[in-house]
């Protein structure tokens, strides 16, 4: 199951228009495409009139790289941890309602740093969550969110009222956020987002969220902001209009830092805090941490505390439980006390180091016997494609009477070789480019 799951190309994000992609392109392929176009856009776009500049300009183009990489990165697997619906049985005290358990896919088995991130907060701890790309750090604070949600459901208590803030550097990740809480089924296979479910399978709990951002139109009149595709693209259990916001306070709210600035200041967003909706608020998120060095954490930092001084007078009197989340906030045990005490800083609020979560990956299943050469992997590619059955590389890795498809021959044969495994080993650990994995791997 070690496979190359995520690519990365060093361009820049890119939209362009006409024909897509081709998928079978390779990494570098893909690259040179991206590159291509990207210089076709330059030299439209700033077309000098004078042919000296343009010749040069031109020629500056094609001579200096635009781009590093493409960059290769594998997404390791994590060590499973006790199933969701177990986890979050033993929290409660109790089962929760089966349409609820299986909206939340409580069958599959949680990740091991997920479930210590969901024991601890819901203790009441603070806790920092520092993994990989791909690792679930969107459910590691999420899950709590929604189970303290559906605790105040069981006792009756989920009155309107913001429970969470999701703090995110970009609106571009509160809208992927707002997808995984309410998206529509893009397919058959995708059973859309938490509140999708939990209506599919009739679970008798809800909840509500808002995206309070630059884009979110003021009421139905807002033109503007686009009022009338919000109102007719609202996913289920969204408050799309500022206006819907501030009469009925939603249980968890997306915003950004500067958005949260103007939150603070405005005298007509003071139904968020004041009339008794403060009360709730428990929860305080900031995703992407890492981004907050310096003068920007500072800035943070004073934003958060004054924040919560605002909750304190509008009668918020429990404890609150901050959470960051981040992939690169740190590279080991060693700097867990270092990473808990910015996180200290950052919410003012106690965090210890065991408080800081790291992923736990699982090791590679790899049997090395022998690395194969050039030769071996394009017959390991014949069989592939099906035009042999055999190669000789199933016997350099001493596979044997192996019974299966051709593809499953091939993969098994891969987990046998020393090669690949150094491969999986190098780019799990950190990107490396195409060019140097080559060097590296193939260095015979």
């Amino acid at each position: 199951k070690c496979v190359l799951n995520q690519i990365s190309l060093g361009t820049s994000n890119l939209c362009f228009s006409g024909e897509a992609l081709m998928p079978q392109l390779s990494p570098r392929e893909m690259c040179e495409v991206l590159e291509g176009r990207y210089v076709n856009y330059l030299t439209t776009s700033f077309p000098f009139r004078d042919p000296h500049l343009r010749k040069t300009f031109e020629a500056a183009l094609q001579r200096d790289a635009l781009s590093k990489g493409p960059y290769l990165q594998a997404t390791p697997s994590y060590c499973p941890g006790a199933r969701l619906a177990d986890a979050f049985s033993e929290i409660l005290g109790s089962r929760p309602d089966e349409g609820f358990l299986t909206a939340l896919q409580g069958d599959r088995p949680l990740y091991r740093h997920q479930e210590a991130a969901l024991r601890k907060i819901c203790s009441g701890r603070n806790v920092v969550v520092s993994t990989g790309t791909g690792s679930g750090k969107t459910e590691a604070f999420l899950l709590p969110i929604i189970l303290h949600l559906y605790s105040q459901f069981m006792q009756k208590a989920l009155t309107p009222g913001v429970r969470a803030l999701v703090l995110y550097p970009m609106n571009a990740l509160a809208n992927d956020q707002r997808d995984r809480l309410a998206g529509k089924p893009l397919d058959k296979k995708d059973p859309g987002g938490i509140l999708h479910r939990l209506e599919r399978f009739r679970s008798p709990f809800e909840f509500s969220f808002g995206q309070y951002i630059g884009e979110t139109p003021e009421d139905e009149r807002d033109s503007r902001r686009n009022a009338k595709d919000a109102i007719q693209n609202r996913l289920f259990g969204e408050l799309a209009l500022r206006s819907e916001i501030r009469k009925t306070p939603p249980h968890i709210l997306l915003t950004n830092f500067s958005m949260l600035e103007y939150l603070l200041l405005r005298p007509d967003d003071s139904p968020l805090f004041d009339q008794g909706n403060a009360k709730n608020w428990t929860f305080l998120v900031l995703d992407e941490a890492h981004q907050y060095r310096g003068a920007k954490a500072t800035e943070m930092s004073m934003l958060i505390r004054r924040l919560k001084q605002r909750l304190r007078d509008g009668g918020q009197t429990g404890p609150f439980r901050c959470i960051a989340t981040s992939a690169s906030l740190a590279n080991g045990d060693n700097e867990k006390g270092d990473v808990a005490s910015f996180a200290s800083n950052l919410f003012d609020e106690p965090f210890e180091a065991e408080d800081v979560i790291f992923g736990e990956p699982e090791p590679a299943p790899f049997e090395a016997r022998a690395s194969l050469n050039l030769e071996d992997y394009r017959g390991l590619l014949a069989v592939l494609d099906g035009t042999q059955d055999r190669c000789a590389a199933f016997d350099r890795v001493a596979l044997g009477a192996f019974n299966g498809s051709g593809e499953e021959k091939v993969s098994a044969a891969i987990l046998r070789d020393a090669r690949a495994m150094e491969l999986v080993n190098l780019i799990t650990n950190a990107p490396s480019t195409l060019s140097d994995t080559a060097a590296i791997v193939m260095k015979d």
